[in-house]
Formats: C-alpha cells, sequence, structure tokens
C-alpha cells in the first residue's frame, strides 16, 4: 500500500493542493495477475482539476484489462503452437505413435481452458467451413476411406441448422480440393442444442439419463442427426445412402475463437466415449 501512495502521490504533484479522503472511497482494482489494487489513501483535487483522480483511476483500469488481454492473446497463442507443434507429423492424427498421444491431448486440454466464450454452440463464429488437423477419431471421421487418406472438413449452416462432413481424397492441397478431388464423401446433417439426456437412454431407463456436468448443455453441445451420406468420383455422384432415423451423436464445442475450433464428438454424450477434432477455419 505504501508504494501504491507514492504512485498515486507523484501522479498528482504538480497540481495544487490535495487533501486526503478515507481509504474507504477509494476504488478496488481487481487484476488477474497483480491481484486487488486499493490505496490507503487517495487525494482529491482542487475545484479547478474535479475529474483528475477520477481519470488517472480510469487509465489505471483501462492499462490493467489491456494488459491482462495481451497475457491471454500470449498464453493462446502459445498453446497452439505447442499443439501445432505436437501433430506436425501425425498426418493429421493418422499416423501417430500411440505414446505420443497424451502429450497432444494434454496440450489440447490447455487450450480447452482458455476458451473465452461461456456459450461457444451459441456463437455466430461457428458458421462456415473448417479443416481437421488433427483428431484421435476412427476412418472415415479422420479423413481416410479405404487405404485413401484425405482432407476432412466440417461446413456449418447456423441458420438452416444443418451442416456437412466433406472428404476429399486427391487433388494438390486444401485450398481447391473441393475442385480437384478424384473421390470425396459428403455426408449431410441436421443439428439442434442436445438437451442433455444421453443419447443411450431408453423409455424404460428411470436413472442416469441425463448429463449432469451442466445446467444448460446447449450451451455447449448440439444434438446432431446423420441424413445421407453421398459417394463421389470427379465430382459425379456413384450412390447415396440413407442413414437409420435416429443415427444421432453430440457434438460439444470445448474451444472457439475466430480461427480455431475443438470439438469432443461423441456416441452418447457422455465423456468417456468422445473423440477430439482440432480444426482450424478453412
Amino acid at each position: 500500500n505504501d508504494a501504491s501512495v507514492a504512485v498515486t502521490a507523484f501522479a498528482f504533484s504538480t497540481t495544487s493542493k490535495r487533501t486526503a479522503v478515507s481509504s474507504s472511497s477509494s476504488p478496488i482494482v481487481h487484476n488477474k495477475r497483480w491481484g486487488v489494487f486499493q490505496p490507503s489513501a487517495s487525494y482529491s483535487s482542487a475545484p479547478s482539476y474535479p475529474s483528475s483522480v477520477a481519470s488517472t483511476q480510469l487509465a489505471f483500469w483501462n492499462f490493467n484489462k489491456s494488459y491482462d488481454d495481451a497475457v491471454e492473446n500470449e498464453d493462446v497463442a502459445d498453446a497452439k503452437l505447442k499443439i501445432e507443434e505436437s501433430i506436425a507429423n501425425t498426418d493429421r492424427g493418422r499416423s501417430l505413435n500411440p505414446n505420443e498421444r497424451p502429450a497432444i491431448h494434454a496440450h489440447l486440454s490447455h487450450l480447452e481452458s482458455l476458451c473465452p466464450l461461456p456459450q461457444p454452440a451459441r456463437d455466430a463464429r461457428m458458421e462456415g467451413s473448417w479443416i481437421v488437423d488433427y483428431t484421435d477419431a476412427p476412418p472415415p471421421s479422420n479423413g481416410q476411406l479405404g487405404f485413401f487418406k484425405g482432407i476432412a472438413k466440417q461446413v456449418i449452416d447456423l441458420d438452416g441448422k444443418r451442416y456437412r462432413n466433406e472428404l476429399y481424397v486427391g487433388g494438390n492441397g486444401e485450398e481447391n480440393c473441393e475442385k480437384e478431388a478424384w473421390l470425396s464423401a459428403i455426408l449431410d446433417a441436421t443439428w439442434e442444442e442436445w438437451d442433455g439426456v444421453y443419447l443411450d437412454s431408453d423409455d424404460t431407463t428411470t436413472t442416469d439419463t441425463t448429463s449432469v456436468d451442466e445446467k444448460d448443455p446447449g450451451a455447449t453441445t448440439w444434438k446432431v442427426d446423420f441424413q445421407s451420406i453421398t459417394l463421389n468420383l470427379f465430382q459425379i455422384p456413384l450412390f447415396t445412402q440413407q442413414f437409420k432415423a435416429g443415427t444421432s451423436r453430440t457434438w460439444k464445442m470445448t474451444y472457439l475463437d475466430d480461427e480455431t475450433r475443438i470439438v469432443r464428438a461423441g456416441k452418447t454424450g457422455r465423456g468417456e466415449d468422445d473423440w477430439i477434432f482440432y480444426m482450424r477455419r478453412g
């Protein structure tokens, strides 16, 4: 507190006479890194400078907020860098020594802990196309059809409450894969906010039917219903297969920002059967 008083006194040393007021009128400023700052005394300005103290206190708060935002951005950038380094030679998770997986998932969990959104499943940034850079899911969700490996995407339509899982094999990379791929598979599906009822529950089950992880499961999780899958050769549809009614999954959005998204997709909504997807916009 003595140091704080010194800083405050120095800030106003060039103005006219000051009168000390009680510490109870001094604002408490919360800062994630520095804790709580409250000077033991503040100083009121002479009548000609009535807003000096308030202006300086506001500037101090704005500085703290900017500092915290910068630190958070740095933490997120560092977490993403560690993920990208750890998955760089894994062929999107398809060629991976099992002993490496725990370290990768630890990095993913750390980024999830930094998610800036309380309701990512309701955020407008879900919209659009996302490329799967890593997953521990089996084929074809990992971008592999038989012996052929390609690029997996998720394309979300928020207004229509629909999405597509797209898989492209062939071509010269991600940018034009839709046009250049010689083989593709498109899964069409719908989505709705999950109500928290596990997907393996039935009408006769009286206990253990509802997720207790969250009071509002729809804020983070969708229930997705598969409609059909179409196989294409050189963009020409070969056949379309309809899914049985009730073929559903849960998507729990555990991280989302402008460019990155993490989803834990499961058959039931229970954490033990989740597959993790690390995606970037593209």
